[in-house]
């Protein structure tokens, strides 16, 4: 099934904050479809998400790269992957362009509520910039800190969480350090992020990209619990622990471990 057949669906969804409905959308998904079979890259899983409202939960790496799944969804079931990308990527604007042109929305609870109750796929990655620029001995390590926001929702409007692993998105880049500490010592300002690579020319490795997509988990909590924080804290503990499998079998299998 074509992209172009799906054109029209895309641009009938109503206006979102930090999101203005593009043809471009189209030409750009096909170029990064395109760049998926050269990369040879591998998405496994595209049938557990649901096809109503659902919130995939993944680990932050690079984060862009998140692009190939929300291609291949868009091409082979007619779904758009709404990805709640950083509220700095609205300060600039020629990444707010092209973020919002690939079905990126600024990351913020209004906008997670208006998709979910709009029965939308929506991709978080919960740990934000401070997972992305995270030094090269915490691979694969979730930094999600406090955060319960994406939980909450999905108990507030009865969404399965579908986990999804990346795996090789991790390796792209090496960073030295705490990037935050960084900015902190050298901007004087708190929440700026400075990444710092381990090579003099921060090119990306040539590494294998794999995705797998995981069963949806279903709440198991109802909205009118959606204030207790013990609850809360139980499933997105559930959630890390089906992301941690998803992630430990892959890095098994590819290091020719076969994980039991």
């Amino acid at each position: 099934m074509s992209m172009s057949t799906h054109a029209s669906r895309w641009l009938t969804l109503p206006p979102l904050d930090g999101y203005e409905p593009s043809v471009r959308a189209q030409q750009l998904y096909c170029a990064v479809e395109r760049i998926a079979h050269w990369l040879d890259v591998r998405i496994d899983g595209i049938d557990h998400i649901p096809d109503g409202r659902a919130l995939l939960v993944a680990n932050h790496a690079f984060g862009w790269d998140v692009l190939f799944v929300m291609a291949r969804l868009f091409r082979e079931r007619g779904r758009t992957l709404w990805a709640l990308g950083e509220h700095a990527f609205w300060k600039f604007p020629g990444l707010r362009r092209l973020a919002r042109d690939l079905g990126t929305v600024d990351g913020s609870p209004h906008n997670l509520d208006e998709l979910l109750e709009r029965d939308q796929a929506v991709l978080v990655l919960p740990g934000g910039l401070r997972e992305a620029v995270k030094p090269r001995e915490l691979r694969y390590r979730l930094l999600w800190g406090q955060r319960h926001g994406f939980v909450r929702a999905a108990v507030r409007h009865r969404a399965p969480i579908v986990p999804m692993a990346c795996v090789g998105s991790d390796e792209l880049f090496d960073f030295v350090g705490d990037a935050f500490a960084r900015g902190e010592r050298w901007l004087g300002r708190r929440g700026i992020p400075i990444p710092l690579p381990a090579r003099l020319v921060p090119w990306p490795r040539s590494v294998a990209l794999e995705y797998i997509i995981g069963e949806p988990l279903a709440p198991g909590v109802g909205p009118e619990q959606q204030a207790d924080e013990a609850a809360l804290h139980r499933l997105r503990h559930e959630v890390a622990g089906a992301l941690h499998e998803l992630l430990d079998r892959a890095l098994a299998r590819r290091a020719g471990i076969e994980a039991v």
